[in-house]
């Protein structure tokens, strides 16, 4: 391909010969200045109109969202914990127990991140992702303190199973609620 094939420049780098245009304004834009949108390239000018309003959660979205999976956290933990605790008491064994205290906590990330979008009204903010791990580590340590004030052995929650438990279920949070 030669450069006979440009027969226009980019208006805001004149060095780079471009075919382009931004979708919105007609404006001629290059590789560099191009900015990639939902609906195609657009120039810096015109993607920084604003973004749709299902891609940003307001102020008071995402407070109300922050404070749900708080009390979320606090409820889910308290449920957590006490299902620690039934594994602990029945005759299973450590690693039994242990193990299927991971799969609960990890399993619990799909509900997690789903209690998250539904409180963030299905935006698809990318905060919203970093409130279901968060959410997902509360979950842990209330269920942790629940389960210690139940009698339960604090090396249940502290060791490498558990552990993969978490980060497990902290992934499969984030990637439920993911734009």
């Amino acid at each position: 391909m030669t450069n006979d094939a440009f027969d226009s420049t980019c208006l805001r780098h004149p060095e780079t010969a471009s075919n382009l245009r931004c979708g919105r304004c007609g404006d001629l834009i290059c590789p560099q200045c191009m900015v990639q949108s939902p609906v195609g390239a657009r120039c810096p000018d015109c993607a920084s109109i604003g973004q749709a309003p299902i891609f940003r959660a307001t102020r008071s979205e995402f407070s109300r969202a922050i404070l749900l999976s708080i009390v979320g956290a606090i409820v889910f933990g308290i449920g957590y914990g006490i299902l620690v605790w039934v594994l602990w008491v029945l005759p299973l064994g450590f690693m039994i127990g242990n193990v299927a205290s991971s799969f609960v906590i990890a399993l619990g990330g799909s509900l997690v991140g789903d209690y998250v979008r539904r409180v963030g009204k299905y935006k698809l903010d990318t905060r919203l992702r970093i409130v279901a791990a968060l959410t997902m580590f509360g979950i842990w340590t209330v269920g942790f303190n629940v389960a210690i004030m139940l009698g339960v052995w604090n090396g249940v929650f502290m060791n490498i199973v558990a552990y993969i438990g978490l980060g497990v279920g902290i992934y499969v949070a984030m990637n439920r609620v993911r734009p």
